[in-house]
């Protein structure tokens, strides 16, 4: 658990190291390999599992847990959650937030507001913030619930091979794996399946911390989200559940160094990246002290999907323009799909894979579709939906 990244007051109700679900398959349910126990991999359980299908979930790490920096959670966000049946358990755990500000990352001018429904509506449609573990936590409980679900640690699985009607998934220890279909989550990446790469020199350097409140400046404590938009970077900040942390996100969009991979960075080294940013916005990016980067493709790499028995959840395939929250609605929105399309299909693996390699493509296509709409005097923020939103004043009538 990096305390660096997370809120290490929170009693956190995960397994302890080395605990798996060890439940006997049932050799007549289809036989589901899913490589990665985060959100992704999770979801994606939950909603096989619950169809029938016995799902075997191959963690890389000794622990079932999760970390990050917070994320917020959309309306659209919440819909995905009810339908995996875990949408109220993490309602319950986050934070409503009444608020979206933009500014000018350069001047501090304050650019609009929105104010965001919190009561008189369904409680799906608020927005929110919270813990990552916030939402890790009712899908992994949910998952132990299930006989079908097996959870399995230390098992990193580093490349596949198909034979016939199955598919092997090789694990780093020498083991082997076998199943009918095999599901590669963001969280696993085998060494012979490699993600595409996007346009060369295009990635976005995304910097993450959370700061505890009583370092952060009162006007920042608000429930609202707030977003710093500069002609080369955004900013990010909200508060995550009760009010005791602040969860900050500084992304650079072009960025020409060496790769980082969660890597820990000096808070120098974060304000180097952001010249010109205005003064304000640079008291909130010093309040961090404890920073991890990452890098991401700037743009939406070539597809490697591999048809047939094996699919892609939460993958890189999407637009990576706004890690802070788009990661985890792929990974939601793609585990939604694979059960919607074990429903269309339901005549084997070819047919139901082939159906949700359809779904994927077609969302692709439309999210390249809106791509240039959502550009706005070369400013990039963290929700391009919502800001789109606001700045074309249109927000209230949108949810």
């Amino acid at each position: 658990m990096d305390t660096a990244l997370t809120d290490p007051s929170r009693p956190h109700r995960v397994p302890s190291p080395g605990t798996v679900r060890t439940s006997t398959p049932d050799p007549s349910r289809p036989r589901v390999l899913v490589a990665g126990g985060g959100i992704g991999g999770l979801a994606t359980a939950l909603a096989l599992g619950r169809r029938g299908h016995d799902v075997l979930v191959l963690e890389q790490r000794p622990v079932l847990t999760e970390s990050g920096a917070g994320v917020r959670l959309a309306p659209r966000d919440f819909r995905l959650l009810h339908a995996l049946g875990v949408g109220k358990a993490v309602r319950e755990r986050s934070l409503t937030l009444d608020a979206f500000h933009v500014r000018d990352g350069s001047t501090g001018e304050l650019l609009t507001e929105a104010k965001l429904p919190t009561r008189g509506r369904p409680s799906s449609l608020a927005h929110a913030a919270a813990h990552r573990l916030d939402v890790y936590e009712p899908l992994l409980e949910a998952c132990w619930e299930l006989d079908s679900v097996r959870l399995r640690t230390d098992s990193r699985v580093i490349g596949h091979t198909r034979r016939g009607g199955t598919v092997r998934a090789l694990l780093a220890d020498g083991r082997t794996v076998t199943g009918d279909a095999l599901i590669l989550t963001d969280g696993a990446r085998p060494d012979d399946a490699q993600p595409g790469r996007g346009v060369p020199g295009e990635r976005l350097a995304v910097y993450r911390t959370i700061v505890p409140m009583d370092a952060v400046a009162d006007r920042w404590q608000q429930s609202a989200a707030i977003c710093w938009v500069g002609g080369d970077w955004h900013l990010s900040h909200y508060p995550l559940p009760d009010y005791r942390y602040l969860s900050l996100t500084a992304t650079r969009h072009h960025h020409t160094g060496d790769s980082l991979h969660g890597t820990r960075v000096d808070p120098d080294e974060v304000l180097g990246a952001f010249p010109g940013i205005a003064a304000a916005a640079r008291d909130v990016l010093t309040t961090g002290r404890h920073w991890r980067a990452l890098t991401l493709p700037a743009r939406p790499p070539v597809a490697d999907r591999a048809p047939g028995r094996i699919a892609r959840v939460g993958d890189s395939g999407h637009e990576a323009h706004r890690p802070e929250t788009s990661c985890l609605h792929q990974a939601l929105e793609d585990a939604v799909a694979l059960g919607d399309s074990w429903d269309a299909s339901g005549t084997g693996v070819h047919a139901w894979l082939a159906d949700y390699d359809a779904r994927h493509a077609e969302r692709v296509r439309r999210s390249g579709t809106g791509h240039a709409s959502r550009h706005r005097q070369g400013h990039w923020a963290d929700d391009l939906t919502l800001v789109d939103h606001v700045l074309s004043k249109d927000f209230a009538g949108s949810c």
